[in-house]
């Protein structure tokens, strides 16, 4: 490994048939990450999957130890237990391990990439990050806000969608939809129970993980990334039915009164478009597939006048994986 190194990288997604290993490899590729060998790895129920990359044929491997040697880089975009069990190859095979789990969110040592960042960036032990996108979302709205306002308290809800369980919740919340219509109780293997036109405060007791333990994982993001610049918000996550797209009902009180259409232009960035008030916000549908984060439906609160809601919304494949190579370019091209 050859760190701020111009040459091509040898790189690993692990993880890669699920839905972030795929949107990770497109990524890669629309972003001309500099890749000289890419290697593909599984678990067992995907094994000897034959894919593409750059046009070059690609055959997914066994996670072993084995697999891990050469390398340059890994993503890892699987389950957070499997990064636990792999993560000591980090030091040892010398390459640099970026997580889009939060296998390691109680752990302060590993460093919590967020693009844009000014902050010099190296990994422990070769350990490196990536927010939940939910935090990412958070994190840079926050961030954006209080570097132009005194904020007072802020609360978000945070609307998960089906696709951070992976395939296995799109094909049950699409199942799920479709048993209904034909008056048949669907499947309730993930979320264990109906979450078809339903919303979801708590899963069911077996399912795994909870989302009490990922708003844990959000929140301990969110302290680091947030890092005393403001209030920490209050959060809750609720799962909804729909597919994709992560959906933020947000209200943040500052310590005086803000006028709309100037926080609408403060908070317009590279990574954050914002639709003025007169405007119809975007909606989880129609951010599928499209970079950043869109904020909208800004609006003062009736009852408190320096209060202000929004409405966020973002790919949540998309921004979690950008993020992720945007830590490794950071490390590598910079």
């Amino acid at each position: 490994m050859s760190v701020n190194s111009p040459h091509p990288l040898r790189v690993a997604i692990v993880g890669a048939s699920t839905l972030k290993g795929r949107e990770l490899k497109n990524v890669l590729s629309e972003r001309k990450f500099p890749v000289k060998k890419m290697v593909l790895m599984d678990s067992d129920e995907n094994l000897g999957r034959l894919t593409e990359y750059e046009s070059e044929a690609v055959v997914s491997l066994a996670i072993a130890e084995g697999n891990f040697e050469f390398l340059d880089l890994a993503f890892f975009v699987g389950d957070s237990a499997t990064v636990l069990n792999y993560a000591f190859l980090a030091k040892k095979a010398n390459f640099v391990l970026v997580d889009l789990t939060g296998a390691f969110f109680r752990d302060s040592r590993v460093p919590l990439y967020l693009a844009r960042q000014e902050s010099v960036f190296q990994p422990f032990h070769g350990l490196v990050s990536s927010p939940h996108s939910a935090a990412i979302s958070i994190g840079i709205i926050m961030r954006r806000l209080s570097a132009r306002y005194p904020i007072r308290c802020a609360s978000l809800n945070i609307f998960d969608p089906a696709s951070e369980r992976g395939k296995k919740g799109l094909d049950e919340l699409q199942q799920q939809t479709l048993n209904i219509f034909s008056f048949q109780k669907g499947p309730q293997e993930i979320f264990h129970q109906q979450l078809a036109f339903n919303l979801l405060p708590r899963l069911g007791h077996r399912a795994a993980p909870r989302l009490v333990e990922i708003e844990e994982m959000i929140a301990a993001q969110l302290r680091t990334l947030l890092d005393g610049s403001c209030p920490l918000p209050a959060l809750t996550l609720i799962q909804a039915p729909i597919f994709h797209s992560h959906s933020l009902s947000g209200y943040v009180e500052f310590e005086e009164l803000i006028a709309i259409d100037q926080l609408e232009n403060d908070l317009t960035c590279e990574l954050l478009t914002v639709s003025k008030t007169s405007n119809e916000p975007s909606s989880a549908i129609q951010v599928d597939g499209i970079d950043g984060i869109h904020l909208g439906g800004v609006k003062q609160d009736f009852l408190n006048p320096n209060g202000i809601w929004f409405w966020a919304v973002s790919d949540n494949l998309r921004l979690s994986v950008q993020n992720a190579v945007a830590a490794a370019e950071a490390i590598f091209l910079h």
